[in-house]
């Protein structure tokens, strides 16, 4: 669709403040666009312009639209996502195991810690009664 707007009218000023003559261009152009228009209600630039913009965008749309296409997913694709999942699943999986193992070495190692600082302590304890022999 092309715009029906063409300049026919240029302003000027005669006190160099205001713009308040207008004068008429009359020419092949604007005498063609004013024929051919004269039959029905004319539109605004805007809506013109509207117009245009909507099309275009429906026009990228719809391109659009045929390079994505829409297919269902096959069996293949069905087994390959759920290929990916289960991995995805068994590392988390596996992940959580490996830190509650190394959580409960680590209170193992502190619990043996305590136990061996319980023993030295005794132990001193043992000796400081011997001693007082």
């Amino acid at each position: 669709m092309s715009l029906s707007f063409v300049k026919s009218a240029v302003l000027s000023s005669t006190d160099g403040v205001s713009h308040n003559e207008e004068t008429t261009i009359d020419n092949k152009e604007t005498q063609s666009l004013r024929a051919n228009n004269s039959g029905g209600p004319q539109k605004p630039l805007f809506e013109q312009l509207r117009a245009n913009k909507d099309a275009e965008q429906e026009k990228d749309e719809e391109f659009q639209r045929s390079i994505r296409g829409t297919r269902p997913l096959d069996e293949e694709d069905c087994a390959h996502l759920d290929a990916i999942e289960r991995r995805r699943n068994e590392n988390e999986h596996e992940v959580k195991n490996v830190i509650e193992r190394e959580v409960a070495l680590f209170h193992a190692a502190r619990e043996d810690r305590g136990l061996a600082q319980t023993v030295v302590m005794e132990g001193e304890e043992e000796e400081g009664d011997r001693g007082d022999d």
